[in-house]
C-alpha cells in the first residue's frame, strides 16, 4: 500500500534515498511487515510504502520492489539502504538497475554486536562508529587501520506518521532552514567559521585555515576538501568562512531539500480518513477475488 500524498511529497521534496527493512508481525495472523521509508530535510521518517506478506522470501521482495517501482517511477540517482537480508540483495538491482545501494549502519552494527558477543561500550564499536560517520577517506581509512588491528586475527564477517503535526510545525516553522537539522547545524558552523582566516586564491577558489589545517573550497563547483559539503549537501565549516569573507548569503548554499517551503510542500497534500465500510465503492473484480490468510512460518522465539 502507498498514498498518494506521500508519494508526491517523496518525488516533490526528498533526497532520493530510500530504507527498506522488515519485521515479523506478532499479531493473530503473524506474517512479515515489508516497508519502505525516505527521511524529510528534519530527519523524520517519511512513509512511502508497506506490506503484509508471509515469509522474506525472494519472491516477496520482488513483488514489492516491483510495487514501489510502479508507484515512485525510475528515479536518478537513487540511493537503497537495506540490512544484509540475503533475498533484498538478490532481487533489488533487477527492479531498480541504475540505483546505488548502502548497508543501514544500524544493522551492521548490530551484527557486529552479535557476531563478536560485544558489549554497548566496546571499543570495536567505536571505531565503527568513527569509521562510518567519517566524510574524507583519509580519515576514514584511520579508523579501519584501528577496527583491523583491534580485529587482528579474527575473521571479519562483514557484516501512522503524524502528518499533521509536522505540517503544522512547518507552517508555524520562521527560520529559512529546518530547525532541528538544517538551522542547528549552520548555526554551530557560523560560531567555528568566525575564527577561520580566509585567502583568496582567485574569484572562485579560496584556502581556508581552520587551525593547523587548510581546506580548499571551490564555489562554482560546489565542493570543499573537507567533503562535507558535497555529502551533506549543506554549508560546511569552510564554506560558511568563504560566505562571511565574501559578505555572501550562506543559506543560498544549502540544498533545496533543507528549507522550509520544501519541508512545507512534502506534507502539503491531505490524507483523508478511511470511510465507514458501509460507504466503500467496491469494483466487482475485487469483490470477486478469494484472498486467503498469509502461509506464515512462525520463526523460533515468536
Amino acid at each position: 500500500m502507498a498514498i498518494r500524498a506521500c508519494i508526491r511529497g517523496f518525488q516533490s521534496s526528498m533526497q532520493l534515498v530510500i530504507d527498506v527493512d522488515a519485521t515479523n508481525l506478532k499479531c493473530k495472523y503473524k506474517g512479515v511487515l515489508f516497508v519502505a521509508n525516505a527521511f524529510d530535510g528534519n530527519r523524520n521518517i517519511y512513509p512511502l510504502a508497506f506490506e503484509i506478506g508471509d515469509l522474506e522470501t525472494d519472491a516477496s521482495w520482488h513483488w514489492f520492489f516491483s510495487k514501489l517501482h510502479e508507484v515512485i517511477g525510475e528515479c536518478p540517482n537513487l540511493v537503497i539502504i537495506l540490512d544484509r537480508n540475503i533475498s533484498i540483495e538478490n532481487v533489488w538491482h533487477n527492479i531498480f538497475p541504475t540505483a546505488q545501494h548502502g548497508i543501514c549502519f544500524y544493522h551492521m552494527k548490530g551484527n557486529m554486536k552479535r557476531t563478536f558477543k560485544l558489549k554497548k561500550r566496546d571499543k570495536l564499536l567505536l571505531y565503527f562508529e568513527q569509521a562510518a560517520k567519517c566524510y574524507g577517506i583519509t580519515k576514514f581509512d584511520h579508523h579501519f587501520r584501528k577496527i583491523k588491528d583491534y580485529t587482528s586475527g579474527i575473521e571479519l564477517t562483514w557484516m501512522d506518521v503524524d502528518t499533521i503535526k509536522r505540517r503544522d510545525f512547518a507552517l508555524k516553522c520562521t527560520s529559512t532552514l529546518h530547525p532541528d537539522f538544517g538551522e542547528k547545524k549552520l548555526r554551530h558552523r557560523l560560531e567555528c567559521a568566525s575564527r577561520m582566516n580566509v585567502v583568496k586564491l582567485n574569484h572562485v577558489e579560496y584556502n581556508v585555515v581552520d587551525g593547523d589545517m587548510d581546506d580548499h573550497v571551490h564555489l562554482t563547483n560546489n565542493t570543499c576538501s573537507c567533503r562535507k559539503f558535497q555529502l551533506e549537501q549543506l554549508p560546511c565549516k569552510h564554506v560558511v568562512a568563504v560566505c562571511r569573507f565574501l559578505k555572501l548569503n550562506v543559506y543560498s548554499m544549502a540544498s533545496r531539500y533543507y528549507t522550509r517551503n520544501t519541508w512545507l510542500d512534502a506534507y502539503s497534500d491531505t490524507i483523508y480518513p478511511v470511510q465507514p465500510q458501509e460507504l466503500w465503492v467496491i469494483p466487482e473484480y475485487v469483490q470477486s477475488r478469494v484472498v486467503c490468510l498469509p502461509n506464515a512460518k512462525v520463526m523460533p522465539g515468536q
